[in-house]
C-alpha cells in the first residue's frame, strides 16, 4: 500500500502554522526515500518560520528602550533543533534631559523589585511614583544600596557611579548586577529579565558608568533584520515549492503504481 501524504502549509508572515501528515503503512523503498525528504523540508519550513517570527518580534521592539534582539542558531543542523538568544549587545545612547532617566554606558542590568519577585533590566527610563520612590514605567522600584530609593526634594543628581544626591546630599546609589552565565537570563517583557542561574552568579558589576538624562535605545538595526526577513521569505518559498513537488510526484505515485515496481 502507498503512503497516502496530505501536507498542509498556511503561508504568510505566519507561514507553515499547521502541518499535518497522514501516513498508511506498508512502506516500499522508494516511498521511503520520498518520505525522507519530505520530512527534511517540513523541517527547513519550521525552522524558517522560527526564524521569521523571531525577525517579526525584533521588528516589532526597535523602538523599545533597551530591547536586546533574538538570534536563531542552529545548534544541531542535522536534527533541526532550533535555539533562540538574547544578543545582549548595548544599544545606543540617546539624550533625554529628564532628571529621572539613567542609561549604563557598562556592563550590568539595573536590579528592581517586581510582583513576580526580584528582575533585571537596563530600561533606565525613571520616575517617582506617588511615595517618591525611584520606579520603572511599570511601577516596579527600583533598588539601590539601601533598598527601595526614596527621593524627597527637586534637585536631583546621579553621579557616574551610581550615587543619587537629593539637594546635594547622598540618599542612596542604585544598585547594578551583572552575571557570570549571562546566557541564562530570560525574557519576560518590558525589558526585564530573570535570572534562571546560581544566585552566587550574581555580582555587583565593576566600572559602572551611569549617565543622568540618558536613556538607552534598542540593539535591533531595522535595515538589517528586513533582509534577513526576506532572505528567510524566499527560504521558505523554495521549500515550500519543493514540498508542492513531492506532492505531485506521490500523486504520480499513487495513480500509477507501476512506478515503484
Amino acid at each position: 500500500m502507498l503512503h497516502k501524504i496530505r501536507i498542509f502549509i498556511f503561508s504568510g508572515i505566519n507561514i507553515a502554522h499547521s502541518i499535518r501528515l497522514e501516513i498508511h503503512k506498508e512502506e516500499k523503498w522508494g516511498e521511503k526515500k520520498l518520505m525522507s525528504g519530505v520530512y527534511n523540508l517540513i523541517d527547513s519550513s519550521l525552522a524558517h518560520k522560527l526564524r521569521l517570527d523571531t525577525i517579526s518580534n525584533n521588528l516589532a521592539n526597535s523602538n523599545t528602550n533597551a530591547f536586546k534582539k533574538d538570534v536563531i542558531s542552529f545548534n544541531q543542523v542535522l536534527t533541526m533543533k532550533n535555539t533562540s538568544a538574547i544578543d545582549l549587545t548595548p544599544g545606543p545612547i540617546r539624550y533625554t534631559g529628564n532628571k529621572f532617566d539613567v542609561a549604563l554606558g557598562s556592563p550590568g542590568f539595573f536590579k528592581i523589585q517586581t510582583s513576580r519577585g526580584i528582575r533585571y533590566t537596563r530600561d533606565g527610563s525613571f520616575t517617582l511614583n506617588e511615595d517618591g520612590l525611584l520606579v520603572t514605567q511599570n511601577g516596579d522600584t527600583v533598588l539601590g544600596q539601601n533598598g527601595p530609593i526614596r527621593i524627597n526634594g527637586s534637585n536631583v543628581s546621579m553621579n557616574i557611579d551610581g550615587q543619587v544626591l537629593v539637594e546635594n546630599e547622598p540618599v542612596d546609589r542604585i544598585l547594578v548586577m551583572d552575571f557570570r552565565q549571562p546566557r541564562l537570563l530570560r525574557k519576560e517583557g518590558s525589558s526585564s529579565y530573570i535570572y534562571q542561574g546560581e544566585e552566587r552568579d550574581i555580582f555587583a558589576a565593576e566600572n559602572v558608568s551611569v549617565q543622568q538624562g540618558y536613556t538607552e535605545g534598542s540593539n535591533v538595526s531595522p535595515i538589517q533584520e528586513m533582509i534577513k526577513m526576506v532572505e528567510a521569505l524566499r527560504a521558505f518559498e523554495s521549500a515550500q515549492k519543493a514540498i508542492q513537488c513531492m506532492d505531485e510526484i506521490t500523486d504520480k505515485m499513487v495513480n500509477d503504481p507501476g512506478l515503484l515496481q
